[in-house]
């Protein structure tokens, strides 16, 4: 072979190796591209669920919202005819309202029940039920007696008692709890309520509008 000849089988090999080069080159990219077309789409999937879980996560929220709100209403519509016939049987009263709601400013005041009755007796009953009673419960009670006044001046010279009804079994602790804040107690027994005797320490909180 000829020095001319070797020089051209030697530039037909490096063309060769270029051309290769540049093959291998594309192919590269073509699968540099691939792979980040499936991370784009692994990522827009994850995004995807990720929202789902969030929607799901609200609904549920609202929905265990709505089936708490619907559990007060239901326990409210069961307890409160009670209370309000124990109200009528050992203190007189005469008149009962559920779900009673009054508004001064930007504050709200809502009562699950109210009792009074007018005239001589002129006494009234904040009636509060609780499906779980602690200390919280007990300290919110007292403070509505403590402003009845200003959310409802209608029944001003008015004497003022408060009543938990309990839907959960209670500890001797927390029963106590309620007697020495001076608050009556209904509880629920076998699914009849009955409103306890206090023990013979019991002195009734009240409070005149």
């Amino acid at each position: 072979m000829t020095t001319m000849e070797q020089i051209e089988a030697t530039l037909a090999r490096i063309t060769a190796h270029q051309e290769q080069s540049v093959l291998s080159f594309e192919a590269f990219k073509a699968q540099i591209a691939a792979s980040q077309e499936a991370a784009d789409r692994r990522a827009d999937e994850a995004e995807r669920r990720a929202a789902e879980a969030a929607r799901d996560t609200k609904e549920l929220k609202q929905q265990i919202g709505g089936l708490g709100n619907k559990f007060g209403s239901f326990t409210e519509g069961l307890l409160l005819p009670s209370v309000e016939k124990m109200l009528s049987e050992r203190f007189g009263i005469t008149t009962f309202t559920m779900r009673m709601k009054s508004r001064k400013g930007d504050e709200w005041m809502e009562l699950d029940g109210f009792g009074f009755a007018n005239g001589e007796k002129n006494i009234g009953f904040i009636v509060e039920v609780k499906s779980h009673l602690d200390r919280k419960s007990i300290e919110q009670t007292l403070k509505q007696l403590h402003r009845f006044a200003e959310f409802y001046p209608q029944y001003k010279g008015m004497t003022l008692y408060g009543i938990i009804a309990a839907v959960d079994a209670l500890s001797p602790a927390t029963r106590q709890a309620v007697y020495d804040a001076g608050l009556y107690l209904v509880t629920v027994q076998d699914e009849v309520a009955e409103m306890s005797v206090p023990p013979s320490s019991f002195v009734p909180f009240s409070t005149i509008v």
